[in-house]
């Protein structure tokens, strides 16, 4: 009997956090919290893992190997608070990382280069124009960092790519493309973008619905980069730009129609497929399609007097972080979806496709009362979040199957989160077959590593 209690405790401990403790190290950030901030990341060439930790004073670096056995160290002074945010990181062919500082608004940037080996730094400075160009995205990819800017008079972008402290800048030139509306009204990227912000898709993790939902997105590939618009509901507007030649191709490909042609629709890229989303409040269509021919490989119809039959979970609506509670009739679903920002977002877990498809919108919600220092009866608005959704799997075919849906990595992240406030600055990625995510433990002064799996 005792053995099979330490079992189910140990088995309930699984269920409920699905994490393994990996490593700790001792760590100590000194005050003024705004200065701290951890990464914790990989060098995708040589799998190390790696962990940038920095306060006001100091920037420690701690190196692992793939398996997660210590390598080395090194704590150096951090370069002048001018430089406030640790934005970025690239990976060397020695092994070596090099951080990129930046101020506030990105204009200012250092490329500090850490020898492990000898102990030692080197810098690079940077100037971005940011006068003439606005900032939309900095992010990490390919052991590279990036910032991605648009000239604010021209329909250009300019993609900025960091490696071992040198600059390469590329130009992505959109001004010789036409951008029409469901109307078929000319309208300009510049017009989409102000309306619809470029969003990041994460090739490799799960991304949630709420980033999927956006219009303007891109994806980031080994040796290209993908962007998908989809302002106009009848198709989704694609451009691939190779990041060797700089060639920009432009694709346009064909979404789901619906019987009335009001509607809402959205897309998703996911290894070399396109899902497809088209609803309104009395149907909906989902498929995806081959990326290379835009031959439909499976799809999906429903009318609001039907069962949807290709999902495996309720029909959600959820208000904020609340407990989601279900709709009973796919009418009901419809009607609410109608009114949020559609979207789908695949992800592929160790044996499926987890798929969930959705919208979100904000809702407007009144508070009553009087006035402080005695004032007058007030009515005041406010707007919170509601996400209206399901969940679907499919096996790798694209075949629908009948099973529950396992819980993710990310949510035992998250439940991990909520119940631990002393783990702060948290870093997550994706290691190998699992994810690693990373915290500084504010009562044991260390940092820790754990890992987590999907499914159970």
């Amino acid at each position: 009997m005792k053995k099979l209690l330490v079992l189910f405790i140990f088995c309930s401990t699984l269920l409920t956090f699905g994490q393994i403790k990996l490593v700790s190290h001792p760590l100590e950030l000194k005050k003024a919290k705004e200065y701290h901030q951890i990464i914790n990341t990989s060098d995708r060439q040589n799998d190390n893992v790696f962990v940038f930790a920095t306060d006001k004073e100091k920037t420690t670096i701690l190196k692992y190997s793939p398996f997660l056995f210590f390598k080395d160290s090194m704590v150096t002074k951090r370069p002048d608070i001018g430089y406030k945010l640790m934005a970025g990181y690239s990976f060397g062919p020695d092994e070596n990382p090099t951080l990129y500082w930046t101020d506030s608004n990105f204009k200012n940037i250092a490329a500090v280069h850490y020898d492990l080996v000898t102990k030692k730094t080197t810098a690079n400075y940077f100037q971005l124009p940011l006068q003439r160009e606005t900032v939309l995205h900095a992010f990490n990819e390919n052991n590279k960092f990036y910032v991605l800017t648009k000239k604010n008079t021209t329909e250009v972008l300019l993609l900025y790519v960091f490696k071992g402290g040198e600059k390469t800048q590329y130009l992505i030139d959109f001004s010789g493309f036409e951008f029409v509306n469901s109307k078929k009204e000319a309208i300009s990227l510049s017009m989409i973008l102000s309306v619809l912000p470029l969003e990041k898709i994460e090739t490799r993790a799960y991304n949630p619905l709420f980033k999927a939902t956006s219009k303007s997105k891109f994806y980031v590939r080994e040796n290209d980069i993908l962007f998908t618009f989809d302002h106009n509901t009848n198709e989704t507007q694609l451009f691939q730009l190779d990041l060797k030649t700089l060639q920009l191709v432009e694709r346009s490909i064909p979404q789901f129609r619906l019987k009335r042609l009001n509607g809402l629709s959205n897309s998703y890229y996911h290894e070399n497929k396109i899902y497809q989303v088209t609803a309104n409040d009395e149907e909906l269509h989902f498929g995806f399609k081959d990326f290379e021919t835009n031959v439909i490989i499976k799809e999906f119809s429903v009318t609001k007097n039907d069962t949807i039959t290709f999902k495996n979970s309720p029909l959600f609506a959820q208000v904020m972080n609340q407990r989601p509670k279900a709709m009973k009739t796919t009418a009901k679903f419809l009607k609410q979806l109608s009114g949020t920002d559609l979207g789908v977002t695949v992800y592929k877990t160790p044996k499926n496709l987890f798929l969930t498809i959705g919208g979100n919108q904000e809702i407007e919600q009144l508070s009553t009362g009087f006035a402080p220092n005695g004032g007058d009866f007030v009515t005041n608005s406010y707007f919170i979040p509601l996400n209206v959704y399901f969940e679907s799997v499919l096996d790798k075919k694209g075949n629908h199957i009948n099973s529950k849906p396992e819980p993710l990595a990310t949510d035992f992240i998250g439940q991990f989160s909520f119940e631990n406030p002393q783990a702060v600055l948290q870093s997550t990625f994706r290691h190998k077959n699992y994810y690693i995510n990373g915290y500084y433990d504010t009562k044991l002064k260390q940092f820790v590593m754990q890992k987590f799996y999907d499914g159970f």
